[in-house]
Formats: structure tokens, sequence, C-alpha cells
């Protein structure tokens, strides 16, 4: 009976601190994903990796190498607190072009436990020649109110926002025609052929309505 009870107890799964991501499948945060060495730029031969730990505990990190002869890193390996990053620097001795890709691979482990929680790996190239100026962005400005704002069709269509002459020239026509006197109805000395009757008068009364419309989009 003893025996069995040993079998048993020996038989029951180990229970972890942190859970199922004691598999290894802790999601790792790294930037950069890739460090790239320039043979003919001195200062590109260093690089900065850094490891975050968004995690409620502390981590313990270690920083792998496919080529550790060819690559200084200081503090390749260490603890990160909880909710804080650090930078791992990794200077390139040999930054020969056209050599073969090497890779780095960040790993990581509870605080005290030999166990891979989580890997990441890094890329890590030589190019030719040096790195391209990137081209400087425009300063940022403020935009204006909502009230002074240029309209999205003006600015569209290139206009300056003045109105057109035609429109303004049949705006003047219409309210010249409107004075005139009414055929039958208004007594003047003008000629007959400049007296308007009442329904000539509604439409130009209609046409200086929509006139006065596009006037007032602008």
């Amino acid at each position: 009976k003893q025996w069995y009870q040993r079998r048993v107890r020996g038989m029951r799964p180990r229970q972890s601190s942190q859970g199922s991501e004691d598999d290894g499948s802790l999601p790792v945060f790294i930037s950069p994903s890739e460090l790239k060495y320039y043979a003919d730029e001195i200062s590109s031969h260093k690089q900065v990796v850094t490891i975050y730990n968004p995690y409620s505990y502390t981590l313990k990190y270690k920083v792998l190498c496919t080529a550790p002869r060819k690559y200084h890193v200081i503090e390749s390996e260490g603890l990160i607190k909880s909710h804080c990053r650090i930078d791992v620097v990794i200077r390139h001795k040999e930054p020969v072009e056209g050599a073969t890709v090497d890779k780095f691979q960040i790993q990581l482990f509870d605080h005290g436990s030999s166990t891979i929680r989580g890997h990441k790996q890094v890329i890590s190239q030589v190019l030719s020649g040096r790195p391209q100026m990137s081209v400087p962005e425009a300063p940022m400005q403020q935009l204006p109110p909502p009230d002074k704002r240029v309209p999205d069709q003006a600015a569209d269509s290139g206009s300056s926002g003045r109105v057109d002459p035609l429109v303004l020239l049949v705006a003047a026509v219409c309210g010249v025609a409107l004075l005139l006197p009414t055929w039958q109805v208004d007594s003047s000395t003008l000629p007959p052929y400049l007296h308007l009757t009442i329904h000539q008068k509604l439409v130009v009364a209609y046409v200086l309505g929509l006139v006065t419309m596009v006037i007032l989009h602008f």
C-alpha cells in the first residue's frame, strides 16, 4: 500500500507558480528584431537591443548567439524587474561585408528557475557602404480652429475662394430687372420694352435666389 501511494504521488503533475505559461509560450517583447551593421560606418558597429518586461513579476534573460566569437555582448544575462526594460549593447568585432547572417536568441526565465519561459530570435547581418540618410520630416504644426478651416471641396478644386465674375454679373442683372416697372401695374416714363410682366419678375426672382445660394456657398 505504501508503494502504491508513492507511485501515485510521483505521477501527479507538477504545479507551476505562473500557470500554463511554463511551457515556453510566454511572449517576448524586444526591439529591434533585426540588427544591421555597415562595414564602412564605424558608429553602426554597436547596436542596442531593448528587452521589455510588461509582466507583474521579475524575469531573468539570457542572450545566445550562433557566432559568439564575432560579437561582444555587454550584460548577456541578468534580471528585468516588473514593468521595466533593459538595453543590451551588442558590438560587432568583425563587420566584414558579405559575411553570413548570424542569429541571436533572447531567452526568458522565471527568477531562480532554469526553465525557458519564452524566446525570440534577432537577425544580424553586415551590409555594404553606409546607411542611407533619412529624409527630414516637416515639423508638426497646429491645425487652425474649426471655424477657420478651408473647406475640403475648395482645397481639392484649387480655388482661392473668389466668386466667379459671371455669377456676380447674373446677380446684378437680376437685381436691375426686379427694379424695372411692372407691365400694366406701374406707371413709368421708360419705354414699354423695359416693362416686365409679373411672371417674368417671378422667374428673375427665382434665378436671383439660386445665384445668391451660389455666392453664399463661396
